[in-house]
């Protein structure tokens, strides 16, 4: 436990010192579909490490999952992106519907 605590500090150092200029944004390599995120805003209640999941309500509409660390108020999370949907209605879990929008109004 210990090993695995140590190795992930030393990654969360070093990715700090390479993230240190691209803070609170979310960068993939579409390639080999990695992605990480790097904030500089996490709280304290935030367990040091633990799982984490990503959805981009902006094209090209990818979402991942991965594992997400935390170094004081920095958070990392590096994970691989799994699949890319159509829109943002399927990305937000919404639906298309039959009726229109003046039909809805007379609802």
């Amino acid at each position: 436990m210990i090993v695995w605590l140590l190795i992930v500090a030393l990654l969360a150092v070093g990715a700090y010192f390479l993230f240190k200029d691209t803070m609170n944004r979310i960068q993939y390599i579409q390639t080999i579909r990695l992605y990480w995120i790097t904030r500089n805003n996490g709280a304290a209640g935030t367990p040091v490490v633990s799982t984490g999941f990503m959805r981009q309500t902006a094209a090209p509409w990818w979402q991942g999952r991965g594992i997400q660390f935390r170094l004081g108020k920095y958070t990392f999370q590096v994970g691989v992106l799994l699949r890319r949907v159509d829109g943002l209605l399927d990305q937000v879990g919404g639906r298309d519907m039959e009726a229109d929008a003046k039909e809805i109004r007379s609802w």
